[in-house]
């Protein structure tokens, strides 16, 4: 019997032998694939925080670019606000400037625009109450035309408005600066505002 016991002793032993060599080899192996994972999770881990890190960038961007219009656009806005201001402020001087002035501006106009041609002019009352006696005779000399003017004031307060047969040209402080409002606004803004 000495003979089975040393038999089952032996292939207990190789079994022994076998299956921890077997464990050793899992162990190795699951070492192996934890250290795999680990690098695999290292590697993953630092995409995710390369890709976060290139969202909260393009964020940051974002508002920088945002916060920049919309300070373009106070400060243009700002610009034009106060181009606006000047322009009324112009205005505001040329009606306060004295009829003789007025009436300068009004010859300078009617010669320009009367073409040569008969023609009514229509001026505001209160340069229609101050205007020489002589100024018609003088604005017809000057343009080789009959000027007369209107028996009824108009309802502008500075300029006036001439009328040549079917065509009117408009005079007043206000269309002029109209007419020339994109030339009056680059001109102060180059003067405000160029470096």
């Amino acid at each position: 019997m000495a003979g089975i016991d040393s038999i089952i002793e032996r292939i207990l032993t190789e079994a022994r032998e076998s299956a921890d060599a077997r464990v050793a080899r899992a162990e190795s192996d699951a070492e192996k694939l934890i250290a795999k994972k680990k690098e695999q999770a290292k590697e993953e881990e630092a995409k995710m925080l390369s890709e976060a890190q290139a969202v909260i960038d393009a964020q940051a961007r974002q508002n920088r670019a945002t916060q920049n219009t919309k300070s373009q656009r106070r400060l243009l806005s700002e610009r034009v606000a106060m181009i606006d201001e000047i322009v009324e402020e112009a205005k505001k001087r040329i009606r306060a400037l004295p009829v003789s002035d007025h009436l300068d501006m009004i010859r300078n106009f009617v010669t320009k625009n009367s073409e040569g041609e008969d023609g009514v002019l229509v001026l505001s009352s209160k340069d229609k109450a101050e205007l020489p006696s002589d100024f018609l005779t003088e604005l017809s000399k000057a343009t080789g035309s009959t000027i007369t003017l209107s028996e009824n004031a108009g309802s502008f307060d500075t300029g006036c408005i001439l009328i040549c047969g079917e065509c009117e040209y408009n005079g007043t402080l206000d269309a002029l600066v109209a007419d020339r409002k994109e030339e009056i606004r680059d001109e102060i803004n180059r003067v405000l505002f160029s470096k």
